[in-house]
């Protein structure tokens, strides 16, 4: 039996704690542990989880329904819920020895678990998936070590969302590839002049963690060294902070209390409120932004410094085996249709970025239309902008994200100065690490 819970839904943001604990009550009420499925009549039963939306959810039951008329012995039962409950339910799964078969994590707790035995090694024994179709340095951000514990689900890339319809209205250029920060200044504030002050020129990125790792990138430094610490210093996240808060005080970012807004998804946002002409956010989640509205959206990448505009491939999602499945073999296998399957790619579309299969990913753009082919275009346009892949985050990188939204909400709030949000973002940073 598929579980659907239908609450919005969105892979790049963490969310409250108390729809988490509402949503993960919920789920708990129809959990299938892997450690507890088994074979009845030759037949293997398989447990699936992931987040993401309703849309999502749809594609990926459609992917899943092909994979079992394709193998008659296999069924598959699925749950799915937003980024932040599903990584609760999926912590107290594995902590409990009843996680799914296969389940999608995210690269920032790819590390935690693959220290704690809990991913299964892809690249050898029973659960063994062929690769051979990826591009190894982006398949390697599944890697542990020398073990592939996991295996992208899709690539992503950054980007600003840009409503057209709206920079039209308002007579205001869209924005082109290889402007600077301080064009985005400008552009953002001419947006807010234009308007009479009803409209923001960006939503404001500094809770946004991913935005300042592009920042950090275009200027030559990594959100962590090799061992796991801070690779950026105290004034670097006061710089950027700096210039967010800047922004917002000129009417060119959203004010605080429409910036708190992110952390209820894209039909929330500012952008799809009209608050915002633009918003900082991955290709992958284009699809949801585009159902948010009824206006035209475009694609942009990412302002540069020195010419470089930090944006990477990343893993949107990953997938993994559970260490402990009863069917590593059939999982394994289910795994690999969804990465490397011409029909999984039909039906997932670009509701995880880019598909993994390198052959099956340029035949989906040449036949690609409407949402699918604005992401492929953007995939092809900003390939030659991107930067080397970081290895993937160590423990505690997802505490960090939401550190950040505390402490920049604040600073958004006017509770303290950039400085000194760094300073304590910092120390407590620090500590999270070292644990």
């Amino acid at each position: 039996m598929r579980v659907r819970l239908t609450t919005p839904r969105r892979s790049r943001r963490m969310r409250s704690v108390a729809v988490a604990a509402t949503v993960v009550a919920a789920m708990s009420l129809t959990a299938c542990g892997g450690g507890d499925d088994s074979a009845d009549g030759g037949k293997v039963k398989l447990s699936f989880s992931w987040w993401g939306d309703a849309s999502r959810a749809k594609a990926t039951e459609k992917a899943i329904a092909i994979f079992e008329k394709e193998n008659p012995n296999i069924t598959v039962s699925t749950q799915y819920a937003t980024f932040g409950p599903y990584n609760q339910k999926l912590a107290t799964q594995i902590a409990g020895g009843g996680a799914p078969d296969l389940m999608q994590i995210d690269w920032g707790n790819q590390s935690q678990y693959a220290q704690s035995n809990t991913l299964l090694n892809l690249s050898s024994g029973p659960g063994t998936v062929d690769l051979s179709g990826l591009d190894p340095k982006f398949a390697g951000s599944g890697k542990d070590g020398a073990k592939q514990v996991a295996v992208p689900f899709g690539q992503t890339a950054q980007s600003f969302v840009v409503d057209t319809t709206k920079l039209q209205a308002l007579g205001v250029a869209v924005p082109k590839a290889g402007w600077t920060w301080q064009d985005l200044a400008d552009f953002a504030n001419q947006v807010h002049a234009k308007s009479d002050g009803k409209v923001a020129g960006i939503t404001d990125p500094g809770t946004t963690w991913a935005a300042f790792q592009s920042w950090m990138l275009q200027r030559g430094k990594e959100l962590y060294t090799a061992d796991g610490k801070l690779g950026f210093s105290q004034s670097d996240l006061a710089g950027f902070w700096t210039f967010c808060d800047g922004l917002r005080k000129s009417g060119g970012a959203t004010a605080a209390n429409l910036t708190a807004t992110l952390a209820s998804g894209p039909a929330e946002d500012p952008l799809a409120k009209g608050s915002a002409a633009a918003e900082w956010d991955y290709d992958s989640i284009y699809a949801s932004h585009s159902a948010a509205t009824k206006d035209k959206l475009a694609l942009v990448s990412l302002p540069t410094a020195d010419g470089k505009t930090g944006m990477y491939a990343k893993p949107s999602m990953l997938l993994s085996v559970y260490a402990r499945s009863q069917h590593p073999k059939e999982a394994a296998k289910l795994l690999s249709f969804l990465v490397n399957d011409s029909k999984a790619a039909t039906t997932l579309g670009t509701s995880r970025g880019l598909f993994p299969n390198l052959t099956v990913r340029k035949q989906q753009a040449a036949a690609s239309t409407g949402i699918d082919k604005v992401v492929s275009d953007y995939g092809t346009a900003s390939a030659p902008l991107l930067s080397a892949t970081p290895t993937a985050p160590p423990k505690g990188d997802g505490q960090l994200i939401v550190l950040m939204q505390r402490i920049y909400g604040g600073v958004s709030f006017g509770q303290q100065s950039p400085a000194a949000g760094a300073a304590s973002f910092m120390q407590q940073a620090k500590q999270i690490l070292a644990q």
